[in-house]
């Protein structure tokens, strides 16, 4: 029993840390008004039309606002960066 509860709760934290890791994607974020006092947020979107068009969606008190953990699109992956021959560096010495 408590090996199943331990499970359960490890599984749960993997997964509401995938989505804090995705929580910040795009430039604006929906404060959507969900009623009776709570509030969730989208931030996801990539532009302010889409971020309108979507808390519009869900009433007059929702919003959009800057997403101020976005930091820009990437415009190519630093993780995978192709590395320089040597001999294109030889070649550039020898000059």
């Amino acid at each position: 029993m408590r090996k199943t509860v331990m499970l359960t709760a490890l599984a749960a934290l993997f997964v509401l840390s995938a989505n804090e890791a995705r929580a910040y994607d795009g430039p604006w974020c929906a404060v959507i008004s969900v009623g009776g006092g709570f509030v969730s947020e989208n931030c996801s979107m990539p532009s302010f039309e889409v971020c309108r068009a979507e808390a519009m969606r869900f009433g007059p008190t929702s919003f959009c606002r800057h997403n101020g953990y976005f930091r820009g699109y990437s415009s190519e992956s630093t993780r995978y960066r192709t590395k320089k021959s040597k001999r294109s560096r030889i070649h550039r010495s020898a000059r």
